[in-house]
């Protein structure tokens, strides 16, 4: 291996190393009292998206599960993504590529852009999720379609941007 190829190289795990990092202080800071939850409502974690995370029931609306399930996203719980997901089209023999790629990007933030109720068992978000993967911003921009199954919401599908 050439010098500039173990360069290349030791510069990759560098940035490896430093999203892993992120990735674990940001769940480290979430159990914090007082840490803003990352959904944006401006409310702590523990009194936000994580009594969500702990009982999905309580996700009363579309945009309360979207809004928790981005958290997730930043939080690594591919378990919580995966109950979250409707049981149709849930990507289990995807769950641990998912996990990988939420830990290999740093979270910027949420944009809600649209949230309706259709009827009581089926609702739509729109948003924007924000991102920086291998040095480069960049987003998810997505029309959400949820529907409840066993009593709760699920995210069933979305129309990306």
């Amino acid at each position: 291996m050439s010098k500039f190829s173990k360069l290349i190289q030791k510069q990759k795990e560098n940035q490896a190393a430093k999203k892993y990092r992120f990735n674990l202080e940001a769940k480290t800071n979430a159990n914090r009292e007082g840490v803003l939850c990352a959904c944006g409502s401006k409310k702590s974690y523990k009194l936000c998206c994580e009594l969500i995370h702990k009982n999905i029931e309580l996700a009363k609306t579309p945009l309360e599960l979207m809004k928790s399930r981005y958290t997730a996203y930043v939080l690594g719980d591919i378990d919580f993504l995966m109950l979250s997901h409707h049981s149709s089209t849930r990507p289990i023999s995807e769950k641990e590529e998912i996990f990988k790629w939420t830990q290999s990007v740093e979270w910027k933030g949420l944009e809600i852009l649209e949230a309706k109720e259709i009827q009581t068992s089926e609702g739509f978000v729109t948003f924007k999720a924000f991102f920086i993967e291998n040095c480069i911003p960049n987003l998810i921009h997505e029309k959400s379609r949820f529907l409840k199954e066993n009593d709760h919401w699920t995210y069933i599908d979305g129309i990306h941007s």
